[in-house]
């Protein structure tokens, strides 16, 4: 009984320590997606397809570029929603008004697509991300290795020190000549420090429920020492 009550503690406060510091944050971005947009004049492209040539909502696009519902003629699937960006020879970015933090990784993830009828293919693509005028980390690649009619998520990462370059982040989604298709963006950090930050609600109380558990433990294992000294 002794040996089930100590292992049942171990095991609580084990899960309590490893929940507190274990946490990543998402950067708000407006219209991540891209299902907000300006009426979809265009049509004549299919069942269920329609676009337009922009703007997009909380997006500045350079160059050709909009809102496209593909339908199932272009793609089998969306990653998020019905609505997806793209971009002929040009960009599309957004300015999400935080500056980075210290010892900080930075994870951003689009979702990048292939169309079914292989127009565009081969067009090539970028990803980066930028601090005021100065970019971070950037990656490339082309959609033709991507099994056309999906999305594939490309994902860059920037670390910082314990100084960072100063500006608001920006996000920039470029395109080669062709038609390069955009879902679901997404930027996540997690803290690099080495410093113990302080748990989350939901981990303090495994912690204080490992700690009753220990407690109790060692009051049980000095009550049966008294009693077995009490009538050796």
């Amino acid at each position: 009984m002794r040996l089930r009550i100590g292992v049942i503690c171990a095991i609580v406060l084990g899960i309590a320590l490893a929940a507190g510091p274990l946490k990543a944050d998402s950067v708000a971005i407006q219209n991540a997606s891209f299902e907000t947009t300006n009426p979809l004049t265009f049509g004549g492209c299919g069942t269920g397809c329609a676009y337009n040539y922009g703007p997009i909502p909380d997006w500045t696009l350079n160059g050709t570029g909009g809102s496209f519902q593909p339908g199932p003629t272009y793609y089998t699937s969306i990653p998020d929603g019905i609505t997806v960006a793209f971009s002929s020879g040009g960009s599309i970015s957004q300015v999400l008004g935080v500056s980075l933090l210290p010892d900080t990784t930075y994870s951003l993830s689009v979702d990048v697509g292939n169309r079914l009828d292989g127009f565009g293919s081969g067009t090539a693509y970028s990803i980066g991300l930028d601090a005021g005028s100065t970019l971070l980390n950037s990656i490339s690649g082309s959609n033709s290795t991507i099994t056309p009619g999906t999305f594939q998520e490309e994902t860059l990462t920037y670390t910082t020190g314990s100084t960072v370059t100063p500006g608001d982040l920006s996000i920039i989604l470029g395109s080669g000549f062709g038609q390069s298709n955009f879902d679901d963006v997404r930027l996540t950090t997690s803290s690099t420090s080495n410093s113990v930050s302080a748990p989350e609600p939901s981990g303090l109380l495994l912690l204080c429920m490992g700690l009753f558990c220990l407690a109790l433990f060692v009051r049980r294992s000095r009550a049966k020492s008294q009693l077995s000294g009490a009538t050796s």
